[in-house]
């Protein structure tokens, strides 16, 4: 046993196994790098994404409260004489005296946003290469926040137009869909979807930060 030990050569073993050594801990380090970059990248998208949603939900605040004005100016229309007797007699008076004036008001803050709705679609598209927990979850809630920037933009374009047709079934059906918007079911819609995003990104965080 002893003639077996002499004949080692233990220089070279112990250089041998100091190499092996260092090379994994070279591979713990930059796989705890790599797994620390990955988790900087996630946590730098998250904060962008949630800035970016909550500039874009501050900034229909003053197109809401437009529309507010909106329907109560169509309703200051009802039974006023020289009405005719076409069941959106108010709407039709409302568009035809103030309609052009007022979506020109409500068009200025909807296209100031529309730069927020390209970012965060974008930001939507790439998010899906960072392997998110139920990424899906915030794919829904942004399409349904984002949908609300489509719907007041419907309010807009209906009551800018001036000479339509009133008496076209398509008309009738595109002033009935216009008055399914309201600012109450808004602000609702943005509140309720805004929290299911903030539960995907906090349950993210706590997914990123646990294993860093």
């Amino acid at each position: 046993m002893c003639e077996i030990l002499t004949k080692i050569e233990w220089l070279n073993l112990l250089q041998t196994i100091a190499v092996i050594f260092a090379a994994y801990i070279a591979y713990a380090a930059l796989h705890t790098w790599r797994h620390q970059a990955k988790a900087q990248k996630q946590i730098d998208f998250l904060d962008q994404l949630t800035d970016s949603v909550h500039e874009y939900i501050q900034s229909l605040t003053q197109p809401v409260e437009l529309v507010k004005f909106i329907h109560i100016g169509f309703e200051s229309y009802k039974g006023l004489p020289g009405n005719t007797d076409h069941q959106h007699s108010n709407i039709i008076a409302y568009i035809t005296a103030r309609g052009a004036e007022d979506s020109n008001k409500l068009w200025e803050p909807l296209n100031k946003t529309s730069h927020l709705v390209a970012k965060i679609q974008a930001l939507v598209a790439k998010g899906q290469v960072y392997g998110f927990i139920n990424f899906n979850k915030c794919q829904d809630s942004i399409k349904m926040l984002l949908w609300q920037h489509q719907r007041l933009q419907v309010v807009a374009s209906i009551i800018g137009s001036t000479s339509l047709n009133w008496d076209h079934p398509d008309v009738i059906k595109s002033i009935e869909n216009m008055l399914t918007v309201q600012p109450d079911d808004i602000e609702n819609h943005l509140q309720q979807y805004n929290l299911d995003f903030l539960s995907f990104v906090q349950e993210n965080y706590q997914s990123i930060f646990k294993g860093t």
